[in-house]
């Protein structure tokens, strides 16, 4: 693996081997593209079926990858802790299956599958506050500031898989915390945080990408009330999250707030 330290380096590299009849989920924004590279958090590696890039991260290591001839397989090896995902419409599932099989025979299996949830903008929404048990309304909910950047990591590597999970680097929580991007419940008394919601907003879209509450706070409606107030700030941006398929309650809360499955699924790999 090489590590890359120039953007124009690495648009050329995906430039180069994205031709049409590859199998491919690398997409990678300039902003991205950037932040990974001042942060020396971006390598590739080519071989001639393809182009692998590698985003390091605190505890696992993110794989998207261009492959243009699938008889040929990449002649290195990934660290522990790597992850990908393979993600398609129900148009696309054959490719999707053609992906999986070709990263089986190197060093990957597949995990879980995620799905879709899109919320489209603009929408009369009613607020969810009805579901509210007593107990909750000790909690309120706030935007993160700075002295709660620690308490933020805290609570989503509690709640998420350290390999599959997408744990934010804490370079990414502050970014998110500058950015307006991640609410809280704190307690009212003790200003503790017992759950978040942390999303990435984009030009014309805005993606959840943790909602967690710790687990003696959850079934007072806290999630519902997270939502509320997402909707009310991103309302008038189309809305997107994953979630592990199976997930009842998850999918129950994101439907109360809106949210309808798209189609689109996603299948989880790792070594």
């Amino acid at each position: 693996m090489v590590r890359l330290k120039d953007i124009k380096e690495a648009s050329r590299l995906a430039f180069a081997y994205m031709k049409p009849g590859v199998i491919a989920n690398h997409v990678m924004t300039a902003d991205e593209y950037q932040a990974d590279i001042d942060a020396g958090a971006l390598y590739a590696h080519t071989w001639p079926g393809g182009v692998l890039f590698l985003r390091k991260r605190e505890r696992y290591h993110l794989l998207s990858y261009c492959v243009n001839d699938q008889n040929i397989f990449p002649d290195v090896e990934l660290p522990a802790g790597t992850v990908t995902e393979i993600a398609y419409k129900p148009n696309g599932a054959n490719a999707a299956k053609e992906a999986i099989q070709y990263w089986k025979q190197v060093w990957l299996k597949q995990v879980f599958e995620r799905i879709r949830l899109t919320r489209p903008g603009g929408l009369i929404y009613k607020p969810l506050h009805a579901c509210l048990t007593p107990e909750s309304k000790q909690h309120r909910i706030v935007l993160a500031g700075n002295q709660d950047i620690d308490d933020c990591i805290k609570l989503i590597q509690a709640n998420f898989d350290p390999i599959t999970g997408h744990i934010p680097t804490s370079r990414e929580i502050k970014a998110s915390i500058v950015e307006g991007c991640i609410l809280c419940v704190k307690d009212s008394y003790s200003d503790e945080i017992c759950g978040l919601l942390r999303c990435i907003h984009r030009a014309a879209s805005v993606e959840i990408r943790q909602l967690a509450l710790n687990e003696d706070v959850r079934g007072q409606g806290l999630a519902s009330k997270l939502l509320d107030a997402f909707n009310e700030k991103w309302n008038e941006k189309k809305s997107t999250v994953w979630m592990r398929d199976g997930n009842m309650p998850a999918l129950k809360a994101y439907q109360s707030a809106g949210f309808v499955t798209d189609g689109w699924r996603a299948n989880v790999l790792t070594n």
